[in-house]
């Protein structure tokens, strides 16, 4: 290759973790080719939703600490850079008994790190935060750094973003599939072969397609979430009401607050995400009984909430074997490079997953990669 030519990246896949890979790449002066199937953003895969959550006291580990708060960083300048507000910080709780496994996680993780935080009792939770309700016994530890985002507005503002620097986008474009050769890796589509220095998969919820994984190790799962009407709407918007995160043996959820100015968000988590062979089978109609499930977790710890879901939505993510996000090199070849089963984690810090991605293109490492996202941990027999 001449040595003035810029080396050729494809980034396959334009949920939030393409777009975000395809922005650093192209900021750091690769010629990107961005493809996907459909057009981005779309409610197809798992950059949908209306709302998810960032936040930075963190159950998984502490050593994600310091990849979200260069998040955070980057999430500012992409807001300052495309002049359009994607993350509203309103602060999170993690609600339930301090034995439950998370509450605990949550706790430790702001000890270690010396994170902000607070532990509030049932008596404050109830004057803080009325809209939630608490058992006797049960606490809810705040985190200031967290915060609510517009999905699909942040996608679109990514992909904006990496077009300002020259990324070319291909909707409706899908890739057949990837072949490494010795002069590097060709990326077949309808339209023929094209050949790349180097390919992104990013691929979202059809991670098997392209990943070299094999089925077993991250598979596609079926999200489903409701919206309830709030009866004093500005009591849960995001000026007075968190995000949260809710542990409890009668309905565990993620609740967002209002953002269409009726209703919150309630997404469970005690009912089973359920496996699906690909994507396409995402059942679009969601059974009563699971609609009546979430119903019922509202009715009895969602006070301010009418107990009626007025709207349902679902769509898919990729989940890894151990629910831990995949990132770095493929097994297959280390021309290829893998961010892929985020495992319902990985919206808070796409950004910088793109920039740990960007790190390999350029170096062939990262000082910032996150050892137990490590893409090369089920090939060396570390499979959980």
């Amino acid at each position: 290759m001449n040595p003035d030519e810029k080396r050729r990246v494809a980034v396959v896949g334009a949920g939030v973790i393409g777009v975000m890979s395809a922005w650093q790449l192209a900021e750091r002066g690769f010629d990107v080719t961005v493809f996907d199937q459909w057009n981005t953003p779309n409610d197809r895969g798992a950059s949908a939703g209306e709302s998810r959550i960032f936040r930075t006291v963190y159950k998984e580990g502490a050593e994600y600490v310091p990849l979200l708060r260069k998040s955070l960083q980057l999430w500012r300048r992409l807001q300052e850079n495309q002049s359009t507000k994607v993350l509203e910080m309103c602060g999170g709780l993690m609600i339930g008994h301090t034995w439950q496994a998370d509450v605990a996680a949550v706790i430790d993780c702001a000890q270690q790190t010396g994170l902000e935080h607070r532990v509030l009792s049932t008596a404050e939770m109830a004057e803080e935060y009325p809209q939630l309700g608490l058992d006797e016994g049960e606490v809810g530890v705040y985190d200031p750094g967290a915060g609510v985002f517009r999905p699909e507005l942040a996608v679109l503002a990514a992909r904006n973003e990496g077009m300002r620097l020259g990324a070319a986008y291909r909707p409706y474009t899908r890739v057949l599939g990837i072949r490494p050769v010795r002069s590097g890796v060709m990326v077949d589509t309808a339209d023929g072969p094209e050949a790349f220095d180097t390919v992104v998969v990013a691929t979202g919820p059809w991670v098997n397609e392209l990943s070299g994984l094999g089925r077993d190790l991250v598979v596609p799962r079926r999200l489903v979430a409701g919206w309830f009407p709030a009866r004093d709407v500005p009591l849960h918007q995001p000026a007075r009401m968190p995000i949260s995160i809710r542990r409890h043996e009668e309905g565990g959820f993620s609740c967002f607050p209002v953002l269409d100015g009726a209703a919150v968000k309630i997404l469970p988590h005690h009912l089973p995400w359920k496996d699906l062979d690909a994507p396409e089978d995402l059942p679009r109609l969601v059974e009563p009984e699971t609609v009546r499930a979430a119903e019922r977790a509202v009715e009895r710890l969602m006070p301010g909430l009418e107990p009626t879901a007025i709207r349902v939505s679902t769509w898919t993510e990729g989940f890894a074997v151990d629910e831990t996000p995949v990132v770095g090199p493929s097994p297959v070849d280390d021309r290829i490079l893998l961010a892929v089963g985020m495992s319902g984690q990985g919206f808070k810090f796409s950004p910088m997953v793109g920039s740990v991605i960007a790190d390999y293109a350029q170096t062939g490492s990262s000082d910032d990669a996150v050892a137990v996202m490590d893409s090369l941990r089920f090939s060396r027999g570390e499979r959980s």
